[in-house]
């Protein structure tokens, strides 16, 4: 169990440390300000917006194969405008930068699946029942603890190369902690830019939805 001092100073939505319990303030009082709506963004009809959620969720499925072997890290990337992204993930943005045009939206923990299932409007949004009762579906456990290497994830089958990715988490082989672990997932939004032949460049945002999957079997 940590220590109340040490809970204090870091942010149960991103994992983020801090010195002390101000600078975990700070930090909160910054994630208001990014879901406070911004006067240039437009207002999207709800039919379009639910719309979307629908795009989202079929996406998704896309990658929710049966094959074992394609279990593992997975990226859905949709083109997106702003104005559609804040109304789906208003609420739950968790960093912006307004000079790179870049938004980070976290989901942790165990109730992250029923956050997302409002979200969209689905729940069945990150899973997929196959014949003879196999499910591939989204990892949305408590993440392993990138500082307790002590902590087991779970007790279910992972991909085998994504068991070496963990292994060397816990051994810390690789010390920098990645953008989002095993349990996480990771919705962004930002702009793209796309340079013509002619010299002419143009810029499009995009969604990208980042998680892991895994398979089980229903009985």
């Amino acid at each position: 169990m940590p220590s109340s001092s040490s809970s204090f100073s870091r942010c149960l939505t991103c994992g983020k440390e801090f010195k002390n319990s101000k600078g975990l303030a700070r930090h909160q009082n910054n994630v208001q300000k990014y879901n406070q709506h911004q006067e240039e963004l437009d207002e999207i009809p709800i039919n379009t917006i639910d719309e979307f959620k629908q795009i989202i969720v079929s996406e998704i499925h896309k990658k929710l194969s049966l094959s074992f072997k394609t279990m593992g890290k997975k990226l859905v990337t949709i083109p997106c405008t702003e104005s559609i992204f804040f109304s789906v993930f208003g609420g739950h943005i968790h960093y912006y930068f307004k000079v790179k045009e870049f938004y980070k939206c976290f989901f942790r923990g165990s109730n992250s699946y029923e956050i997302l299932s409002e979200i969209f409007n689905s729940e069945q949004w990150g899973k997929k029942v196959y014949s003879q009762n196999q499910v591939t579906y989204i990892v949305c456990l408590d993440p392993i603890s990138w500082n307790n290497s002590s902590q087991d994830q779970s007790v279910e089958e992972i991909n085998p190369l994504e068991n070496l990715l963990q292994l060397s988490i816990k051994k810390k082989i690789i010390k920098r902690r990645p953008r989002f672990l095993r349990g996480e997932i990771l919705i962004e939004w930002k702009k793209k830019i796309f340079k013509e032949i002619n010299g002419n460049i143009n810029k499009a945002g995009y969604l990208y939805i980042n998680f892991y999957i895994s398979q089980s079997q229903n009985f």
